[in-house]
């Protein structure tokens, strides 16, 4: 037996009385690169196709939580905007904890849509608004950035939650 170091590896012992010619350490060699050969090629070929998750959903996506005014106290919400493949936009305003009613989405001064505040079944009190660019059954138009804006849930000229929304 003698000591033979390949490219790349540590030291592999090879029995010569078993193989004079080395052909199947060659054959091992060959099968060896050619599996690696193979299993990179379908790696990448593999990250191309599939991108993650969240960059084949959206280009942009920037949520921030409302600012309580303090008029109900224990009312809260989230706001999120959205840019999804080939520039559709989504923005939605969700609330919590307020009484329930009709409240007024305002983006920068002009009232963009009605929040419906209901009591749930599960006894959780809140409403959500969903704006799209598309047309979709269930979402209100979206033809305005709130971005840079300031986007406020009101009733009777009562501001509840507030926040400037970020521009990025």
């Amino acid at each position: 037996m003698r000591d033979r170091t390949l490219a790349g590896t540590s030291s592999v012992r090879i029995d010569k009385a078993l193989d004079p010619n080395n052909q199947r350490m060659e054959i091992a060699m060959k099968n060896v690169r050619s599996t690696l050969t193979l299993t990179l090629a379908l790696a990448m070929l593999f990250a191309f196709a599939f991108p993650t998750a969240s960059f084949a959903k959206d280009k942009l996506r920037i949520r921030i939580d409302l600012v309580n005014t303090g008029v109900e106290s224990d009312a809260d919400g989230k706001a999120e905007f959205r840019i999804k493949k080939k520039n559709r936009m989504r923005f939605n305003v969700e609330a919590e904890d307020l009484t329930p009613a009709n409240y007024d989405v305002v983006v920068d001064g002009v009232v963009r849509g009605v929040l419906d505040v209901r009591m749930q079944p599960d006894g959780d009190v809140e409403g959500e608004i969903e704006f799209d660019s598309k047309r979709e059954r269930g979402h209100v138009l979206l033809t305005f950035d709130p971005r840079g804006k300031l986007v406020t849930v009101e009733r009777a000229g009562t501001v509840y939650l507030q926040v400037v929304f970020p521009a990025q």
